[in-house]
C-alpha cells in the first residue's frame, strides 16, 4: 500500500524548471572555473590559434560522428519498448530517450535522465511501474555496451596509461571498477529480491543515525519503489532476448560514433596518422571516459578533461609534431564543446519538442471534451 502510494506521488511529481535552470548554472560556472584552472598551466593564446588552423572537413567529420550517436541513441529504448508493446508512440519515446544527454549532463554522476524519464512516460499516462522496466533495460544495455569497450580498451592499457604518474594512476582503477560495479548492482536491483531486501536493511539502519536519517528516510520508500518496479517490469523485458540483446548492439553502434570523434578532432588540428589508427582511437576514447566515471561533478567536468589530454597526448597519436601539448589541449576543448555542451543543447531540443507535443495533445483532449 506505502509503496503505491508513493508511486502514485511520483507520477504526478513535474519536472522543477526553476531546479533545472539553476543546475545549468551551476554547471557553467564549474566549467568555467576548471578552464580558469586549466588556462594557468597551459597557454591560450596557442588554443586559439590552432583553432584557427582546424581543417574544416575534419571538423565537419567529427560533427557528423555526434550527430549520428544523438541519432542512434534513443533506438534502443524504442526497440526495447515496441519489442514489449508498450504504449507510447515512437516519437514521444524517441524523444524521451534523447533527453536523457540533458538532464544526465546536469546531474552529479549522470543520475538524472532515468527519474526524469519515468515522470515524461507519465505525462502520457503510462504507469511509473512499466516505465521503470524499459528504463532500466535500456541502462543496463549501455552500461553492457560501454563495458565491452572499456575491457577491449586494456589491450593498449600501456599505451594508454603511460601518461598517468604513481600519483594519478589510481583513478584508472577507480574508474574501471566503478563501471563494472554499476553494471553488477543495477542487474543485480532489477533481478535479485535478496539484494533489494539487504540494501532496505543496510538503509534502516543507517537512518539510526540522525543526521542521516533526517535526510535518508524519506527516500526509502522511493527506493522500494524503484526496486519492485524494474524487478517486474525488467523480469518481462528480460525474457525477451532478442529485443535486449539488440538494444545492446544499438548502443554499441552509438558509442562507436561517439569513441569515433576525437580521431577526426584531432586529425582537424593537424595530427597525421592512418584509417588504420581509427580502432586504437575510439578505444582511447573509452578507456579515457571510463577512468574519470567517478567524477562526480556534472558530465565528469574536470575529471575527464585531465583524461583526455593526459591520454590524447601520447606520442603515437601525433608522433612527428612538435606541439604535442598544443594539440591535446585543444582537442579536448573541442571534443567537450562537441561532446557535452552541443549534445545538451541537442538533447534540451528534444525535450522542448516533446513538452510541445504534450500540450498539443492535452489541448486536443480539452477540446474533445468540451465538445461532448
Amino acid at each position: 500500500m506505502e509503496i503505491k502510494e508513493h508511486e502514485e506521488k511520483q507520477e504526478k511529481k513535474p519536472v522543477n524548471h526553476k531546479k533545472t535552470i539553476i543546475s545549468v548554472l551551476i554547471v557553467l560556472l564549474i566549467t568555467a572555473v576548471v578552464f580558469v584552472v586549466f588556462f594557468s598551466f597551459n597557454d591560450i593564446h596557442k588554443t586559439i590559434d590552432l583553432i584557427k588552423t582546424v581543417d574544416g572537413i575534419e571538423m565537419a567529420k567529427a560533427v557528423l560522428c555526434l550527430l549520428l550517436y544523438a541519432l542512434l541513441w534513443p533506438l534502443s529504448l524504442c526497440f526495447i519498448a515496441k519489442q514489449n508493446q508498450f504504449a507510447s508512440k515512437f516519437m514521444d519515446t524517441y524523444m524521451i530517450g534523447e533527453s536523457e544527454h540533458f538532464f544526465n549532463a546536469i546531474t552529479p554522476f549522470a543520475t538524472g535522465g532515468q527519474p526524469i524519464q519515468i515522470y515524461l512516460f507519465t505525462q502520457k499516462k503510462i504507469k511509473a511501474s512499466d516505465s521503470t522496466g524499459i528504463i532500466v533495460s535500456n541502462f543496463i544495455a549501455f552500461l553492457i555496451a560501454s563495458n565491452i569497450f572499456a575491457i577491449a580498451s586494456l589491450v593498449f592499457y600501456g599505451k594508454f596509461s603511460e601518461n598517468f604518474d604513481s600519483s594519478t594512476a589510481w583513478m584508472i582503477g577507480l574508474g574501471f571498477a566503478m563501471n563494472l560495479f554499476t553494471l553488477v548492482f543495477v542487474i543485480l536491483i532489477a533481478t535479485c529480491k535478496f539484494i533489494r531486501d539487504a540494501l532496505r536493511k543496510i538503509l534502516e539502519k543507517l537512518c539510526k543515525i540522525k543526521f542521516i536519517g533526517k535526510h535518508l528516510t524519506k527516500a526509502i520508500p522511493a527506493f522500494d519503489t524503484y526496486c519492485e518496479n524494474a524487478q517486474i517490469a525488467a523480469k518481462k523485458i528480460f525474457s525477451h532476448k532478442t529485443s535486449f540483446i539488440g538494444a545492446i548492439f544499438l548502443k554499441m553502434a552509438a558509442l562507436l560514433f561517439y569513441y569515433a570523434i576525437p580521431y577526426f578532432i584531432l586529425k582537424a588540428l593537424g595530427a597525421t596518422f592512418s584509417f588504420d589508427l581509427m580502432p586504437y582511437i575510439i578505444l582511447a576514447s573509452a578507456f579515457a571516459i571510463t577512468t574519470m566515471v567517478w567524477v562526480p561533478t556534472p558530465g565528469g567536468t574536470g575529471g575527464i578533461e585531465f583524461a583526455f589530454t593526459t591520454i590524447f597526448t601520447a606520442s603515437l597519436f601525433v608522433e612527428g609534431l612538435t606541439n604535442v601539448s598544443d594539440i591535446g589541449v585543444t582537442g579536448m576543448i573541442l571534443w567537450r564543446a562537441l561532446t557535452y555542451y552541443l549534445l545538451m543543447i541537442l538533447s534540451a531540443i528534444a525535450y522542448i519538442i516533446y513538452e510541445i507535443r504534450v500540450k498539443k495533445e492535452k489541448k486536443k483532449e480539452q477540446l474533445l471534451e468540451e465538445d461532448v
